[in-house]
């Protein structure tokens, strides 16, 4: 038995502490159990003579005895004592030695695309710095008293039906019946409830989307340059990714055709409204040519279409899901650039056999969703406020586009190719071979700018002398002094 005098200090009571002495006292057994401090079939003192030693009262130490004899760390034998339970398992490792996590745990790919270095972190707490970003919304231009009373207003009415439990389909139907109105009125999709499964976001949209249709080995397109997280999903199901080749007009219909001779193509993974990042738009013929190419070689094209209700030249394309005709195209999309990130709602648009499936899949790893946010945004869209805050806003950032392109004109003048875009959120621009833009994206954090390299776009890691610029979430003034420090960085190595 361990020395009597030792009680105390193996213990390790912690007097400073604002619990019970009871509960010390039987946390810190337990905690001498588990150290392996105290092994199996250790006899420890009587109650009296624990008392004594611990210097407290002793139905302090018979209360912590049968707390810790309730929960199995010890056990009393009569006429013999109080001994620590022989069935625990000993401890597996040496005493204060720091052990990595057991069993070990699956390679996980580092995804350029989501790391950030300590400067950036530290860049985000700062308030002069400026981020070009991928083209996300501008929070600030949110209508917040409106978000406020369609919120408290959506919470009145859930209490009142008692909708908020988990499992309300009422709150689901209802957001999915009003997506399914605006799809058809404002981009031509024939779809109805029963056509949308509602996410938590794009990326869960897409996995629970490829879940579906990728079996490891099966061979899936994606652009040349294209949206990182979607290719690391396909490549975590198992995918054999296949490049296609790009051009000024987008994908080349031409390569995917050779393709699809070479390999027994699975999918096709593609943003043709506003192309991520180059923000292409696909035009008619191709639309046509590859939906004709999907239909003779019967593979699957993944349409997203993540900020459809920015086009600021002419009538938005209709997707390419909306053509009755085609059987091949699941669509993607989502309410993030139009109420930013913080309202998270993503949709899946596909027969609804297909629907019914991915209902399942989204039941077992989605699980419910937010009655309440999911009853203000079907609000929001049925009585117009989401249309009239589009409209609002696309004006103002049609005009930052424009303050934009004038600014890096100013700046870089010949040394860049901007193609201005008909639609989306952000300005991709191309440097002459003498910037390497890759080497000088760190330097520019240095400036309180930050901005990402074009490679982290190329699933295979290949250079990109060129930057995506999201111009919607800074101001007028912000978007001036973020092109002014991003001139300094690159001009300073021409």
């Amino acid at each position: 038995m361990v020395q009597m005098r030792k009680w105390r200090p193996l213990l390790k009571l912690d007097e400073n502490t604002h619990q019970a002495s009871y509960r010390k006292i039987a946390e810190g057994l337990v905690a001498a159990i588990v150290d392996g401090r105290l092994s199996p079939g250790t006899l420890l003192p009587g109650t009296r003579e624990m008392a004594q030693l611990l210097d407290v009262n002793r139905k302090t130490v018979i209360l912590a005895y049968e707390e810790a004899l309730t929960k199995g760390w010890l056990i009393s034998e009569p006429r013999r004592g109080t001994f620590v339970n022989t069935q625990l398992a000993p401890t597996p490792t040496p005493r204060g030695a720091q052990q990595s996590f057991a069993p070990p745990l699956l390679e996980q790919a580092n995804v350029a695309y989501f790391t950030q270095n300590a400067q950036v972190i530290a860049l985000q707490h700062r308030h002069d710095a400026l981020f070009f970003d991928n083209g996300a919304c501008d929070h600030r231009l949110l209508p917040q008293a409106v978000l406020h009373r369609y919120y408290r207003n959506a919470l009145r009415k859930s209490f009142t039906s008692n909708c908020v439990r988990y499992g309300s389909e009422g709150t689901g139907y209802e957001l999915r019946c009003a997506l399914a109105q605006m799809l058809r009125n404002n981009r031509g999709l024939p779809v109805n409830a029963e056509n949308i499964c509602l996410t938590p976001g794009t990326q869960v949209s897409l996995f629970l989307t490829a879940g579906l249709l990728i079996q490891p080995g099966d061979v899936v397109l994606v652009e040349r340059l294209s949206y990182p997280p979607a290719w690391e999903i396909f490549r975590k199901l198992g995918a054999q990714l296949v490049m296609v080749d790009m051009d000024d007009e987008g994908c080349r219909t031409d390569h995917i055709e050779r393709l699809c001779h070479m390999h027994n193509v699975r999918m096709i993974y593609l943003t043709p409204h506003h192309q991520f990042p180059t923000t292409v738009s696909l035009h008619a013929a191709r639309r046509q040519q590859l939906l004709a190419l999907a239909a003779q070689h019967n593979f699957c094209v993944i349409e997203e279409d993540y900020d459809h209700e920015y086009h600021f030249n002419g009538r938005p394309y209709l997707p390419l899901a909306s053509d009755h005709a085609q059987r091949h195209v699941i669509y993607i999309g989502s309410l993030s650039k139009a109420l930013g990130a913080t309202f998270r709602c993503s949709y899946v648009v596909a027969p609804a056999s297909v629907i019914e499936v991915l209902q399942r899949s989204a039941a077992l790893v989605v699980g419910d969703s937010d009655a309440v946010a999911q009853k203000m945004l079907a609000d929001l869209i049925n009585q117009g406020e989401l249309k009239k805050h589009l409209r609002r806003v696309s004006k103002e950032y049609a005009a930052r586009r424009e303050v934009l392109q004038s600014c890096l004109q100013e700046a870089f003048g010949d040394r860049i190719r901007v193609r201005e875009p008909e639609g989306g959120l952000a300005l991709w621009v191309r440097f002459e071979d003498d910037t390497d833009v890759d080497q000088r994206v760190n330097a520019a954090q240095d400036q309180g700018i930050v901005v990402r390299s074009a490679r982290q776009f190329s699933p295979m890691n290949l250079p990109e002398n060129a930057l995506r610029l999201g111009f919607a979430s800074l101001d007028r003034d912000e978007i001036r002094q973020a092109t002014q420090r991003l001139a300094r960085v690159l001009n300073a190595h021409k």
